[in-house]
């Protein structure tokens, strides 16, 4: 009785750690988060911004040419806007600035069109009527020679966003697997976009959120078993346009990602349009997620002292260095996880988590500083947590 009461006191003066913990495990995932299905309205959900305290999106080709407006608790249709001068020949992507709307009709799966466009709705009228017309700007790709229908095309494009005065599209290149960047000026009018920068074998890139605020650009798409990702440059350079982008699994499995929006620095929201198929026979609802940004913390500069003096004993030893580590890995032979700690202060529990933060294993009174993981686990991620006198080390490992 006198250990447990000895434990439980010690892991109430460390329960900041696990805490501390529970926020890495999110991190890790980027926050994200499953807020629940979207209403049957916008099943094909293709675009997404965040404007006037809502969320608004569109349908894709064949549907209206209607604006839905869906309200981020309770996920139903609040409102819908009609534009009335022009068609959803594909709707693929929509974008905003201070002053106007823009939508993307720029869907082309087949490579064929030749009438591209971007329609460009002032917010004024749309706050103030259900119904409004638009100003469009058509375009074409100053490298785009071929229209002849070979399949699915690398001139395919869902994804866009405004930058000062132009607007960057990004193409969905369905032979390739890239992205090509390419600009055009936002005001209305009939133009060829001019190529700035491409990247290869990032997948298949379905929506852009640019925020001018932190100089941000984050890339939804998915890859070709519908995985979805996130690609992220901070310190965005439209003359590097796709440079230190690496794509990060978000951890879902039969996903068609379609839109994507940010509501501030480091929030964001993403949705995903109803997919099926008979063989094998898969079925995705439209759904919406939250998705968190991690921040980078910049280090710590220490500045000198203003008059720094010798040292009295230029041999005095250099402080010590923290070498408590965690590792963690799974034998080739039997398949099993091992894991080893090392440090010269007392464990005083461990614990995996799954990647919801639910304790799926604990070793509170036997923990050891060497051990194998003989429990059954699912194909998942897990974080495998060793809490010190002082810290928590805790390593991702994901089970297969």
């Amino acid at each position: 009785m006198l250990y447990f009461v000895r434990m439980t006191a010690m892991l109430q003066k460390f329960g900041f750690l696990l805490l501390s913990l529970c926020v890495y495990v999110a991190n890790a995932q980027e926050g994200l988060t499953r807020l629940g299905e979207l209403p049957p309205a916008v099943t094909e959900t293709s675009g997404l911004i965040y404007f006037n305290d809502v969320l608004i999106t569109h349908n894709d080709s064949g549907n209206e040419p209607v604006l839905y407006e869906i309200d981020t608790l309770t996920l139903t249709v609040q409102r819908s806007v009609r534009i009335t001068n022009v068609q959803n020949t594909d709707w693929e992507a929509i974008a905003h600035d201070e002053d106007f709307i823009y939508i993307g009709d720029f869907g082309n799966n087949l490579g064929t069109r030749t009438n591209l466009a971007i329609h460009k709705i002032a917010k004024q009228a749309y706050l103030s009527a259900n119904e409004v017309t638009a100003s469009t700007i058509y375009f074409s790709y100053e490298d785009q020679t071929d229209f002849s229908n070979n399949g699915n095309s690398d001139w395919d494009a869902e994804a866009f966003f405004v930058l000062a005065d132009q607007l960057i599209i990004l193409t969905k290149q369905w032979q390739s697997q890239g992205s090509v960047a390419y600009t055009l000026p936002k005001e209305p009018g009939t133009y060829q976009a001019s190529r700035i920068g491409a990247i290869e074998n990032i997948g298949l890139v379905t929506d852009a959120s640019y925020n001018p605020s932190t100089n941000t650009l984050v890339i939804l798409g998915y890859s070709s078993f519908l995985s979805p990702f996130v690609g992220i440059q901070r310190d965005f350079d439209s003359d590097a346009i796709f440079e230190g982008i690496d794509p990060i699994d978000l951890g879902l499995s039969f996903t068609q990602a379609e839109g994507i929006t940010f509501t501030s620095d480091v929030n964001y929201y993403i949705s995903s349009e109803f997919f099926s198929r008979q063989t094998p026979n898969i079925t995705s609802p439209s759904q919406l997620f939250s998705f968190t940004l991690w921040t980078e913390e910049e280090p710590e500069t220490l500045e000198p002292p203003v008059n720094p003096e010798e040292p009295k004993n230029p041999e005095t030893p250099a402080p010590e260095t923290d070498n408590d580590t965690l590792i963690i890995y799974r034998n080739s032979n039997d398949g099993l996880y091992r894991y080893e700690v090392t440090t010269d202060k007392d464990i005083l529990t461990q614990i995996i988590y799954d990647f919801s933060g639910r304790i799926v294993w604990e070793n509170m009174f036997e923990a050891e500083k060497r051990g194998v993981l003989d429990i059954p686990l699912e194909s998942a991620l897990y974080y495998f947590a060793t809490y010190l006198e002082d810290k928590v080390l805790a390593k991702p490992f994901f089970a297969y």
